[in-house]
């Protein structure tokens, strides 16, 4: 089982690689941490509740917008390009996730760590 700072290193660091699968893992993860007060907003009984979980959403999506552009960085560093790249997802967000899922990563080391899932 991984621990806190393995998952905190997934969604929130900048540094190492991650492969396909775990890209698309992770960013499915993300998309449903977003859906999630979307679903809560239309249920809820009455203003108040929808107007707290609009905050609630609020404060979810930026979170998840972050974790989404930590975890394309690593996914553009797999494939071994830069990282910076990855603040087109703010514009793009779906489309450009659905594009890092699809090509493969450089096998064996590249410059931005020795293998695919891991810091360094």
């Amino acid at each position: 089982m991984p621990d806190l700072g393995t998952i905190s290193w997934f969604f929130f660091g900048y540094s190492g690689r991650v492969g396909r699968q775990s890209y698309a893992l992770g960013g499915i993860l993300l998309y449903m941490a977003r859906l999630f007060p979307v679903y809560r907003i239309f249920v809820a009984p009455d203003e108040a509740a929808q107007t707290y979980w609009s905050g609630v959403l609020l404060v979810v999506i930026c979170a998840t917008l972050v974790a989404h552009v930590a975890l394309s960085a690593k996914r553009l560093h797999d494939m071994g390009r830069s990282g910076w790249f990855a603040v087109f997802f703010v514009i793009g967000d779906i489309l450009m996730f659905l594009f890092l899922c699809i090509p493969p990563g450089t096998p064996g080391p590249n410059r931005y760590g020795s293998q695919t899932d891991s810091p360094r």
